[in-house]
């Protein structure tokens, strides 16, 4: 990634095969392995699970009534199970392997779509991206890379495509009903007094938890069947930043922030559909201060925009001079290293098992 990623930045487009080869690699790498990642246990269970539930009640699910059954789990994602299980009866691993073959697909080609340096943008989001998202939460990963790629159709302005990537998104994981009006929001006009006074007014809504006021509806979204722990150790759950302390998150959205205002300007003159890319921020951004007292809600809800948000960062090296273009770079290439650093220090590798010594693929010796 690092060698691609420097190519890209400062020799030229690299081509779309090796991005391809990159993804092939991570869906053998991910679809393959062998009681790997913290949420492994949990996902074998739902694969077990999902085997209980009647076609119908399935069926009943995604239409939103209420079938003789109640499914706990979505529907397309449990479907996804029981089909592997109950017609092929495939081992788990098929399943992880499945998984992984559309989440690489969508994020490709989202990443594609939306950044002249996919290889770079990649490297800045692999910690810890990979751990917690393909290697761990992965039906929310699968579902917000569906909804990621559909932004093709925001640009475009095909109204129905959208809303049938959301239906598919939200049958993998429900978090992703919270992009149905981007469709709609994303082309809003904003400017930096706008920006700003979002901003601010959202973190003066934190200590309010405003967001209470809708009950069940948003903890039925950002629901899983178990917490990953090692992601709660990395977002510095303390007691001290839940009280208004300041750690890596708020960092990071210091950093977004900063690029957010600072290249605005260049941005919207050169980088095509970079007002997009500023809702999606702006947003995210707006949401996890309200939701800051929440780890679940700030990492899940908030961290679904977020996570798309980042990409502003090296799309800034698009539109600046050499110079500038050399210190974001080292920014990033030096967050890179700093994330891994972090990640690694809460043990999280080893947790997961992704260490030399842990890691177990059924394919790889």
């Amino acid at each position: 990634m690092l060698i691609f990623s420097i190519q890209e930045v400062y020799g030229g487009k690299v081509d779309k095969k090796w991005f391809w080869l990159l993804g092939a690699y991570f869906i053998i790498i991910v679809g393959f392995r062998d009681n790997v990642g913290p949420d492994y246990g949990s996902y074998r269970g739902i694969y077990i699970y999902s085997d209980t539930k009647s076609y119908y009640s399935i069926f009943m699910k995604m239409l939103h009534l209420e079938g003789p059954e109640n499914l706990d789990v979505e529907w397309l994602y449990t479907l996804i199970n029981k089909v592997l299980l109950n017609v092929f009866n495939a081992p788990f691993y098929i399943v992880t392997f499945v998984i992984a073959i559309f989440a690489m697909y969508y994020k490709v080609e989202y990443t594609e779509d939306n950044t002249f340096y996919p290889f770079t943008f990649t490297l800045f989001m692999f910690i810890p991206n990979f751990f917690i998202g393909e290697s761990g939460q992965i039906r929310q990963n699968l579902g917000t890379f569906i909804v990621y790629f559909a932004i093709r159709y925001i640009k475009d302005q095909k109204l129905l495509p959208y809303l049938f990537f959301i239906f598919l998104g939200s049958g993998i994981h429900s978090v992703c009903y919270l992009f149905l009006p981007m469709y709609w929001l994303a082309r809003i006009p904003l400017n930096k007094t706008i920006m700003l006074l979002m901003i601010i007014g959202s973190i003066f809504l934190s200590p309010f938890e405003v967001y209470k006021v809708f009950g069940d509806f948003l903890g039925n979204m950002a629901s899983e069947s178990s917490l990953v722990e090692g992601f709660n150790g990395y977002v510095d759950k303390s007691v001290q930043r839940l009280n208004g302390g300041f750690g890596i998150p708020e960092a990071m959205m210091a950093i977004l922030t900063f690029f957010l205002f600072v290249f605005d300007n260049p941005m919207k003159k050169l980088y095509p559909y970079y007002e997009y890319h500023r809702n999606y921020a702006v947003i995210g951004i707006c949401l996890y201060f309200i939701f800051r007292n929440n780890p679940i809600f700030s990492s899940r809800l908030a961290g679904a925009f977020i996570g798309f948000s980042y990409i502003i960062i090296p799309n800034a090296m698009y539109v600046v001079s050499s110079r500038t273009k050399n210190l974001i770079y080292a920014f990033i290439i030096a967050l890179v290293v700093f994330n891994f650093v972090v990640f690694a220090s809460f043990n999280n590798i080893r947790a997961g098992k992704f260490s030399i010594d842990l890691y177990k693929n059924h394919i790889l010796p």
